[in-house]
């Protein structure tokens, strides 16, 4: 991965955009750069497409970070990218943004620790590792010698986040933890409890109806737990792996108005079993599944999501197929 150049954002007018309905993770990552970029005497701006979750805008008010809502993305000529890259997750910006690209008169950097597929964004500059289990990670891996106490606080808190409290990580990602949670002004039971996702009822009902409805499939070197739900999914796989399956496989359909909408199917492995098995959830699994039933699949080795105009029966019929095959 290439250094930052602080040349590329002199002179700018410059957008830190993350995804839609934005996590810890994502918005601490624009918080850093937005920091780093203060201490140039450089301007930015923080945004999200739409939505950003309940924790993170908590998070953002009680560090009074500013973020703007539906930026209008034909005031900068430089987009950072925040804990993704693909167009899906641009929400109601996707179209604009496809604009602006192809008139060639924006650069557009990617932070991120998800593969790079074919139809990732086409960045100009691309800062992104898939070994990584934070984009607040690549963000200290970049810039961690210029971090303040603000910028190790929120390093600290992303990476707790998006790694489930640690349900992933590895000697370098606790290493970098460390030095960001020593550098920071907050001690680990601070960061732990801002880390906690405080479910609400919706979601809590989803685990209780997921847990009911789920099935167990005992594969020779692998057992699989399927489930169905129509919110959730994430959540819902994630929670799972907590019942000791290896591998949480979540699928459901979002209707809207009455008509049959997108099916969802999302994944986790287990840490441990992934390690030891030399397994990929993107490469193995959902790269294949794309291959067989089209769709589009986005995520990293523990953690993937694929949506698309499938039935949920074909698309869990399938997904069990490729592990079979691999596990059975």
């Amino acid at each position: 991965m290439k250094p930052l150049n602080i040349i590329d954002f002199k002179g700018k007018s410059i957008l830190l955009l993350c995804h839609e309905n934005a996590d810890l993770d994502a918005f601490c990552s624009a918080a850093i750069l937005s920091r780093f970029l203060k201490q140039k005497k450089i301007k930015s701006s923080v945004a999200v497409p739409s939505h950003i979750n309940e924790q993170t805008l908590s998070f953002a008010i009680s560090e009074k970070i500013s973020f703007n809502v539906n930026p209008a993305l034909e005031q900068f000529d430089v987009i950072c990218l925040f804990d993704f890259n693909d167009y899906e997750q641009l929400g109601k910006l996707r179209k604009e943004f496809t604009k602006k690209v192809k008139k060639n008169c924006v650069k557009v950097f990617a932070f991120d620790h998800h593969e790079i597929e074919k139809r990732s964004i086409d960045t100009s500059k691309k800062f992104v590792n898939a070994g990584a289990f934070s984009t607040t990670e690549i963000l200290f891996d970049l810039i961690g010698k210029k971090f303040d106490s603000k910028m190790s606080f929120y390093a600290s808190l992303g990476m707790i986040e998006d790694t489930g409290r640690f349900l992933v990580g590895s000697k370098k990602f606790f290493e970098s933890f460390s030095k960001c949670l020593s550098k920071s002004s907050a001690n680990y039971t601070k960061v732990f409890e801002l880390a906690k996702h405080k479910a609400p009822d919706g979601e809590r009902i989803a685990f209780l109806k997921a847990a009911k409805r789920s099935n167990i499939i005992k594969m020779k070197k692998a057992i699989v737990v399927t489930s169905t739900i129509s919110f959730y999914h994430g959540a819902v796989s994630t929670k799972l792996l907590d019942f000791g399956a290896d591998i949480s496989l979540v699928v459901g359909t979002e209707k809207k108005g009455g008509s049959s909408g997108v099916t969802h199917l999302a994944a986790r492995a287990e840490t441990g079993f992934k390690e030891e098995k030399d397994f990929n959830l993107m490469r193995h699994l959902f790269v294949p599944l794309q291959k067989a039933i089209g769709g589009d699949a986005g995520g990293h080795s523990g953690a993937a999501h694929w949506k698309g105009n499938v039935n949920e029966k074909k698309v869990l019929s399938e997904a069990i197929k490729i592990l079979k095959a691999r596990f059975d």
